[in-house]
């Protein structure tokens, strides 16, 4: 299996990264780093000698793909391949790739088996896939070719969001055993099935038709996992499929009316600010408790809603790594300065999307974002009322919020919001009706305000003493 060596003038860029790569690797043993250098007042840099014993504890058969960060680490890695072992080096490869996009595509085809020329252009092509989405680059054209070679396979994409990132690498790490050559179609476009890349700049989407092409001896097999991984949806199981799975036992009639009755109380919000502050150690340290949060987080809303609920954080871990390293590598010499500058960007960028799924992670970034700097701040838990039943009322609604509100909020009511959003899958699981587009005149309502929310979404109203 080929290794990585992510090379970087910071030690917590390449250890997030590595972080973070290992999500999608076989194999996070084969992923190292090189970063830093041995001084405690200077420490941004790049060594050569570390570079040089990362290679010697990453020298395998297979090879070993150097990915880097800066220009000058071009240089401490081109100088440690001269000093190396001639055979070691003959081995290795630096690849021309974007440092997060590159480790993430390179970690997916290692972990297929490809060879180290694959691995290279899977890295070194990462960045079409976010090119095409934001528009910075026309997509390709569709493939005019022939119909290809071998046996077929079509399926009807259903998962909810398309071929996205998590299920994409399903498919990439159940087809990557197979020799027969392989050959993904939609509508006339074309796509290697083991290439991350090429998988996301289809755009597969849901209801899209998918015919896989598999040409050698064991082409059989691979087309039976295709449609054994189709079947189970890529491993993403659309809320329809749980809710519909199962025949009503029987219709009933209801006696009382179908409305929510309860006072509302307003969420207070995260405090959060920040001091100006150079020391990235101690921004790592914060993004590291944060970290072990969204993990007590997943573990909780597991074993409560199932694995598929848990895994919002998960991803939002994944995010926050991805979020710190880009933080890390800005020019800013204020780090909290580049957190907020960093995530804004992203929130705006995803805002931009035209896909209404992605456009709803805007809400996880901006989440992350102040989940940080609430560390930062030690803002104290916010109190709910207790005893009696309340309906929250919030301009728009965290996920790690939507994930701790007590049994006693009867319903969330958002001025804002959106139904894709994580937030609304946790109120769906955890059986929490959930009003979205209120308006603004709801924010204007006095805390303890009865409110009565009727079966078609109307509110009335009626104020009342402070609970």
């Amino acid at each position: 299996m080929v290794h990585l060596i992510l090379v970087s003038h910071h030690p917590a860029l390449a250890q997030a990264l590595a972080e973070l790569a290992a999500q999608v690797s076989a194999d996070p043993a084969t992923i190292h780093t090189a970063a830093g250098i041995d001084d405690a007042d200077n420490p941004i840099g790049t060594d050569t000698v570390r570079i040089m014993d990362a290679i010697n504890a990453a020298d395998n058969p297979d090879g070993i793909l150097i990915l880097v960060d800066l220009g000058s680490a071009i240089l401490s890695a081109q100088t440690a391949l001269d000093l190396v072992d001639p055979d070691v080096a003959a081995r290795c490869r630096i690849a021309a790739a974007p440092f997060v996009e590159g480790a993430l595509s390179a970690a997916v085809a290692a972990a297929g088996g490809a060879d180290l020329a694959t691995v290279a252009r899977e890295a070194e092509s990462a960045l079409l896939a976010k090119q095409q989405a934001l528009g910075a680059t026309p997509p390709a054209p569709a493939a005019a070719a022939a119909v290809p070679a071998g046996e077929a396979a079509t399926i009807t994409l259903t998962n909810p969001h398309g071929l996205h990132t998590r299920p994409a690498a399903r498919l990439v790490a159940a087809l990557a055993p197979f020799a027969a050559s392989l050959t993904l179609v939609k509508d006339g476009q074309s796509a290697d099935p083991r290439s991350l890349n090429q998988l996301t700049a289809l755009h597969a989407r849901q209801g899209d038709s998918l015919t896989l092409y598999a040409d050698g001896a064991d082409s059989a097999a691979a087309l039976a996992a295709f449609r054994d991984l189709a079947a189970a949806h890529f491993g993403d199981i659309p809320d329809h499929l749980r809710i519909d799975a199962v025949p009503p036992l029987a219709r009933a009639i209801p006696v009382l009316p179908s409305h929510i009755r309860a006072p509302l109380y307003h969420y207070p919000g995260r405090l959060v600010f920040y001091r100006s502050s150079d020391d990235r150690e101690f921004f790592s340290s914060l993004v590291t408790t944060y970290r072990h949060h969204l993990g007590r987080l997943q573990e909780h809303i597991s074993a409560c809603y199932g694995a598929d609920a848990g895994d919002i954080f998960a991803a939002q871990q994944q995010l926050l790594d991805e979020l710190a390293a880009n933080a890390l590598a800005r020019p800013e010499t204020d780090i909290l300065a580049a957190w907020c500058a960093e995530t804004a960007d992203a929130v705006a960028q995803m805002q931009a999307l035209a896909d209404p799924y992605l456009r709803a992670r805007a809400l996880d970034i901006a989440d992350i974002a102040d989940g940080v700097l609430a560390v930062q701040s030690m803002t104290t838990p916010v109190k709910y009322p207790r005893d009696k039943p309340f309906i929250l009322v919030a301009p728009d609604l965290y996920p790690e919020v939507a994930a701790t509100l007590p049994d006693n909020c009867v319903a969330v009511v958002l001025a804002a919001g959106d139904a894709n959003s994580h937030s609304a899958i946790l109120c769906r699981h955890a059986a929490r009706p959930l009003y979205i587009q209120a308006g603004e005149g709801i924010l204007a309502l006095a805390n303890g305000t009865l409110l009565t929310i009727a079966s078609d979404g109307t509110l009335n109203p009626q104020p009342q003493e402070q609970p």
